[in-house]
């Protein structure tokens, strides 16, 4: 396995990594390969999810990844970034990982997204990463959360938000 040091400085340069992996997985047959498996399912004689349910997809999706991803920390004392196929390939991933690749996967099937950094209340800096989703993806009326590293997955964001920051893709 190889991998890449980098030195980052600040939340900013963290992103730039996180949105440069989700730009290069949303391109990737792997990940698109995986979407699809998320989204079509049969139930009887037609889609489980219909097509244009725009929110039954993104809940599929989240439901897909934490199904088949577990939610594990990084290395001891190295903050870690694998690309969407990496995540996949060893299902498992710490937050940044399941932004990567849950973003990868939403972009390649056609979502907006953006990036939302929170610091929670008694943290010194901030500390978690999600991801929101327009809805509906071609005329965007509401943005929702999704952070499949959480048991709720879709629309419920931490308690005690002190902080936060959005990055656009």
């Amino acid at each position: 396995m190889k991998g890449r040091v980098r030195q980052v400085k600040n939340t900013s340069e963290r992103v730039k990594i996180i949105i440069s992996l989700i730009n290069k997985g949303k391109k990737s047959r792997y990940v698109h390969s995986f979407a699809s498996m998320a989204l079509t399912d049969f139930s009887g004689n037609d889609w489980a999810i219909q097509p244009r349910d725009w929110l039954g997809e993104v809940y599929a999706l989240a439901d897909f990844i934490q199904s088949n991803i577990r939610y594990t920390l990084d290395t001891y004392g190295i903050d870690t970034y694998s690309s969407a196929e990496r995540t996949i390939q060893m299902a498992k991933g710490d937050c940044d990982d399941m932004v990567i690749t849950g973003g990868a996967m939403l972009q390649a099937v056609g979502y907006p997204i953006k990036i939302k950094v929170i610091r929670l209340q008694g943290q010194p800096e901030f500390h978690h990463i999600y991801m929101l989703v327009g809805i509906p993806p071609e005329r965007v009326q509401q943005w929702i959360a999704f952070d499949p590293s959480q048991p709720e997955a879709c629309g419920a964001e931490p308690p005690g938000i002190a902080q936060y920051r959005i990055f656009d893709m």
